[in-house]
């Protein structure tokens, strides 16, 4: 029995390894059909339950690329969607272990989305990018959470969200005229979460946000273009820090105004 496992592994290296390549060739020639080219770099493939779905869009200003890098060990769960805007710069990024869970989207317009090592989009997520996303080691987004990046969202290595939080970079210049609200400016500013900071249920993070390291922000917080200190527990609505966590106390960090 033991001697066949070598056999039963290779098989299914073969298999997954053809199903990659089938769906790379659709991808590619969907690309193609709307005047883009893929650059392709995944001497490892891809591991999926079921082949991505695509969705190519003929939007997008850039050099109509959709730029794909995987590292090893990646894996895709069911029924993902991979959306392109085919005419923009688009990068997708997934580092050595890294994975997407069920029923998430990626959205690529015209932006990049970089998972590090072991970083996660998990069921239901929602990302959509047109500036620059990144995800660092173990980083990620927990069940149903959306993130819109329009110039910049940084997690650093062990960031990471609980259940349904929400990540938005930018927000329409409202004026109160009757000018319909998506014809409106709209204003970006870059969110930056500090290593190994932990983002309870149900936050809602807003353009401009920076969270120092090590700090927890509670649930149902809505961070609105502040910066935050590392090592305290941040809540409220508006959000504020309301208590330095144990080892932030016992350096007697003065609180922060």
């Amino acid at each position: 029995m033991h001697a066949l496992l070598p056999v039963a592994r290779s098989i299914r290296d073969t298999v997954r390894r053809a199903r990659f390549e089938l769906w790379v060739a659709r991808l590619r020639a969907e690309l193609a059909a709307r005047g883009a080219r893929l650059v392709l770099d995944a001497p490892h493939g891809l591991a999926f339950d079921e082949m991505p779905a695509l969705r190519i869009e003929r939007f997008g200003e850039g050099d109509g690329t959709l730029t794909l890098r995987i590292g090893e060990h990646v894996r895709f769960g069911r029924r993902v969607t991979l959306e392109v805007w085919a005419g923009g710069t688009n990068v997708l990024e997934l580092g050595e272990r890294s994975f997407v869970l069920d029923d998430a989207q990626l959205s690529l317009r015209g932006g990049a989305l970089r998972l590090g090592p072991h970083a996660s989009i998990r069921t239901r997520c929602l990302v959509k990018t047109a500036g620059e996303a990144r995800f660092g080691r173990y980083a990620g987004l927990s069940t149903g959470s959306v993130m819109h990046c329009a110039e910049e969202i940084v997690f650093e290595d062990y960031a990471g969200t609980a259940e349904r939080a929400t990540v938005v970079d930018s927000s329409k210049a409202i004026d109160g005229g009757d000018t319909y609200f998506l014809d409106q400016p709209l204003l970006t500013a870059p969110i930056h979460i500090g290593r190994n900071t932990f983002i309870a249920a149900n936050v809602v993070i807003t353009a401009g946000t920076r969270i120092g390291a090590n700090a927890v922000v509670g649930a149902n917080s809505v961070l609105s273009g502040k910066e935050y200190p590392g090592g305290w527990i941040i809540a409220g609505a508006p959000a504020k820090p309301v208590k330095p966590l144990p080892l932030t106390a016992g350096r007697d960090a003065p609180a922060p105004a």
